[in-house]
């Protein structure tokens, strides 16, 4: 495929995962929160092969980056936000606090500073624990709640996390994510959220021990 076509090819699953995150507002806004956490869940595994697009093309495309931020927050900001309700002036103050944070993340801190790391919890892995959490607890508002506070906290750290690159990193990898596509699809919704969860989970709290090594590599190479 020629330069111009990889550019579609982006922009046009770009333009899938804002769709998936506007369903899922409007799913949301019918009180259908099962609905909305398994649009959320999609988009998650859509936006790592969003990623594997882009960096194939190798290219620095302003309008192209601009959609794909533009569609990563409304998915992970907006949409995932809505997990939370806004049936009190509580839950709506967290959602808004919840949005911000989302927003702050990906004006400030997408570029780390340091090579192959994202400063702050990458916001997919942020949304995906909301709606696996909402999946596995039926929407409880405090449990969730609790959750975006902590997934709040981590997004607006200054911690590194490592390029998880999935696509094009270790062949396990490949197969903790083909193991997501599959369970997503043919599994249970409590069995999905519950690997999804756990596949997040591990990587906010263990970013250099289980998905860093690659990472660690490419640094020491650069070094040298």
């Amino acid at each position: 495929m020629t330069e111009f076509s990889w550019k579609d090819v982006a922009n046009a699953l770009s333009l899938a995962n804002m769709i998936l995150g506007l369903f899922s507002i409007f799913c949301s806004f019918c009180k259908k929160f099962h609905c909305a956490s398994w649009m959320l869940l999609i988009s998650f595994l859509l936006d790592m092969v969003i990623r594997k697009v882009t960096r194939h093309l190798n290219i620095c495309c302003k309008s192209g980056a601009e959609l794909n931020d533009f569609a990563v927050f409304t998915t992970c900001g907006l949409a995932s936000a809505l997990l939370l309700g806004v049936d009190g002036p509580l839950n709506g103050f967290l959602a808004v606090i919840y949005v911000l944070a989302t927003s702050f993340r990906l004006c400030f801190y997408s570029a780390a500073g340091t090579p192959f790391t994202y400063k702050g919890l990458p916001c997919p892995y942020a949304s995906c624990v909301l709606a696996s959490t909402s999946l596995l607890t039926k929407g409880n508002t405090f449990i969730l709640s609790c959750m975006a506070s902590l997934m709040v906290l981590f997004m607006m750290d200054q911690s590194y996390y490592p390029h998880d690159e999935i696509l094009d990193s270790e062949n396990w990898k490949k197969v903790v994510y083909l193991g997501g596509v599959i369970m997503l699809f043919l599994s249970p919704f409590s069995l999905t959220a519950f690997y999804c969860l756990m596949w997040s989970l591990s990587y906010i709290f263990f970013p250099d021990a289980l998905w860093g090594k690659a990472v660690c590599l490419r640094l020491q190479q650069l070094r040298n």
